[in-house]
């Protein structure tokens, strides 16, 4: 054990390999897929992405979402995320491969943390942390919020580069760290985006105020302008992110404000904290009065016993001056009366409706501060300080654990352990899970951890068996709360058979009403939601609930009438003038489709005493018709389509989606990084230093 300890500490990326591979076992297991938000909005999308680049089409616009959407402004995808290119042009996309992605982002993640932390602690203490925020409870509970776990994977390079530059002013900083915030800026929710700017003020604060102190090697006499350059830096390079999202934000309904019904959806509790000690018990009962995807704050045993003796051991003004962020965030996560008035006095906050989402920050700084006074203790003579912890928690869940027991003796309860014989292992697993409670959780959530506490105190003194214990504690305890925040029950194989009904790649769809159209089974629709998507057509009688919506299509679905004339049409058809009377026609013989990619149809028409066309794609700017090779004037029909007059006789009609400024910009950032890479392969200039620093 001694020579695989030693060979996995002087390799610690094949442990962190090794830890991800056991923790998420379940999660690679064939018998199971990742659930929720994950299959109902993220892989849809990642679908799309990767169907089209199949077929050869860049996918500027989704034509399938509400009757089409400008994909590049899609922050629920995280478009500019340059990993999804890489799969989406490799494997595509589909259950397997974005499962592999989101873990390929819990182990870069994880590795960051590790990183970050050893700019200040010991190595042995670094990676402690480092898997304890691979399997936190923020990671767990949060596998089916796809576009947070990417923040998560790069959120600590971000402040890995700014603590560098700090450091030490040389342009491979600068330039890794624009690498880092673009990724972060590209595949990240805006609610983490957000929060990460109140984060980088703090720490800014912070550094200024300790600047003669303990952050005195991250202050200089050109601090600020360090600052600036990291800022100027980042901006140039995430230029076409930025421009994107400003674009789009003017015209879909992210940029609405949201209502105050809203902006309390969903947030971390305060009893929700009762899972910094016992994880599992907080997946039942309606006592923590949140989403259960926003309850675990878990941070590990190690995490844990930190923040205890980081309580013991750090002064008054430190705790004062730390907890300001951290109680920031917490309160800022919390919701309730806390978001109303923060979002009155801190710009942006008002518009992220998942307050959960802020935990990540709340949780980010106590692993942090816990990583600070593990690093002290570890390397001090005198443990008697962990010994007295240790026994005090032993205590503790020996109580929770006669508290619980007493309950369920009270209660006349027991454990659910029958099952009917014809019940396969799997649905056992689910009768099992759907008739815990909260006395079985707490009960069992204890235990785990009592053992844990048990053996990290016998073994106090031996370091790779204390590491070993913690890893397994978090192996464990993330096995026990996959089944609930994590993990649906159909396994990988039935889940892809089931979208991929449909032939590989973009393809016209068939010209026949809305309401007549084949697409996936809509029993699917519960588990699915975006059934236009996997099927690859255009429109859906009903509104499908996507965060990215064209405001146009708002009004639309807004009335009913016109709903329901739309969806007795075909995605492109003639109208003999633009009310909900008017006379229609989408025949074969009247209308043929010669070519059809998203954001462009080529059709030839011939019109036979109908005055217009109509193209069921939301008019958004950037749209442009041509009749007979030569542009026309077109304009918003039924609401939010795209409409143009055409005249009898044969005609060749074309409906172009060409985002010509956000094309400007891409390459603009396209040639920065080529740059970039550029500078980082020559040793002479990456090793430059900006600015030097004063001897």
């Amino acid at each position: 054990m001694k020579k695989a300890g030693f060979f996995l500490y002087k390799h610690p990326f094949l442990l962190f390999l090794l830890f991800l591979s056991f923790a998420y076992l379940p999660v690679f297991l064939p018998f199971f897929h990742l659930k929720n938000d994950l299959i109902t909005q993220n892989l849809p999308t990642r679908f799309f992405i990767s169907e089209s680049l199949y077929s050869g089409y860049f996918p500027w616009w989704n034509p399938y979402i509400n009757f089409g959407i400008p994909q590049y402004g899609d922050m629920n995808t995280g478009f500019w995320n340059p990993f999804i290119w890489i799969i989406a042009k490799t494997t595509g996309y589909n259950i397997y491969s974005i499962t592999l992605e989101e873990m390929f982002y819990i182990l870069i993640g994880g590795w960051g943390f590790y990183k970050i932390c050893l700019e200040f602690f010991k190595k042995e203490t670094a990676i402690l942390s480092g898997i304890s925020y691979m399997a936190c409870g923020y990671t767990v509970g949060h596998l089916q919020h796809f576009c947070w776990i990417t923040g998560t994977a790069f959120f600590p390079y971000v402040l890995l580069f700014f603590v560098r530059v700090h450091k030490n002013t040389t342009l491979k900083n600068f330039v890794a760290g624009a690498f880092s915030s673009f990724l972060f800026l590209a595949a990240t929710h805006p609610g983490l985006i957000i929060g990460a700017i109140y984060f980088f003020v703090f720490l800014v604060g912070f550094i200024f105020l300790y600047r003669k102190s303990f952050c005195a090697t991250l202050f200089s006499d050109k601090f600020w302008i360090v600052n600036g350059l990291f800022l100027a830096f980042t901006l140039a390079l995430s230029s076409v992110v930025i421009y994107s999202n400003i674009d789009v934000l003017q015209n879909v309904s992210r940029g609405l404000k949201l209502s105050t019904e809203q902006m309390l959806m969903n947030p971390t509790t305060f009893q929700s904290y009762l899972s910094l000690l016992v994880p599992l018990a907080v997946n039942k009962s309606s006592f923590f009065q949140t989403d259960i995807s926003m309850r675990n704050c878990y941070l590990g045993i190690a995490g844990l016993i930190g923040i205890l003796l980081l309580l013991k051991q750090a002064s008054l003004r430190i705790i004062i001056v730390t907890s300001i962020p951290l109680l920031f965030f917490l309160f800022l996560s919390a919701g309730g009366y806390f978001k109303i008035i923060f979002s009155k006095i801190f710009p942006l906050v008002g518009y992220v409706r998942m307050n959960g989402e802020f935990t990540y920050f709340t949780t980010f700084i106590l692993l942090f501060l816990a990583t600070a006074a593990l690093n002290y203790y570890s390397h001090s003579k005198e443990n008697g300080d962990i010994k007295k912890i240790l026994q005090n928690l032993i205590w503790l869940f020996w109580g929770l654990i006669v508290i619980a027991i007493a309950n369920l003796l009270i209660s006349g309860g027991s454990f659910p352990i029958s099952f009917q014989s014809s019940l396969n292992t799997k649905q056992k697993i689910k009768h099992l899970i759907d008739n815990l409670n909260f006395t079985h959780l707490l009960l069992i959530g204890s235990f785990v951890q009592l053992g844990s506490l048990i053996l990290i105190k016998r073994f106090c003194g031996q370091k790779i068996v204390s590491f070993s214990i913690v890893a397994l504690n978090l192996i464990v305890t993330t096995w026990l709360i996959l089944p609930f925040t994590g993990l649906g029950m159909r396994s990988k194989k039935e889940f892809t058979n089931t979208i991929s009904v449909f032939e590989k790649g973009i393809h016209p769809p068939e010209l026949q009403s809305i309401n007549n159209t084949r697409y996936l089974d809509s029993s699917l629709l519960n588990d699915l939601w975006m059934i236009p998507s996997y099927s690859k057509k255009i429109g859906y009688p009903k509104e499908e609930l996507y965060p990215i919506q064209v405001k146009s299509n708002l009004s639309f679905f807004a009335d009913r009438a016109v709903v329901n004339f739309i969806t007795k049409q075909a995605y492109i058809f003639l109208s003999s003038d633009t009310s909900i009377t008017a006379r229609t026609c989408f025949d074969s013989t009247n209308i043929q489709v010669q070519d059809f990619r998203p954001g462009y149809i080529k059709a030839s028409i011939n019109n036979t005493g109908y005055s217009y066309i109509t193209f069921l794609q939301n008019d958004y700017p950037y749209w442009y018709v041509k009749i007979n090779n030569k542009e026309s004037s077109h304009f918003t029909g039924f609401k939010t389509f795209i409409t143009a007059p055409v005249e009898n006789g044969k005609n060749s009609v074309e409906f172009i989606f060409d985002p010509y400024p956000i094309k400007k910009s891409l390459w603009f950032s396209i040639s920065l990084a080529i740059a970039g890479f550029i500078i980082l392969a020559i040793p002479r200039w990456r090793n430059y230093v900006i600015l030097p620093k004063k001897k």
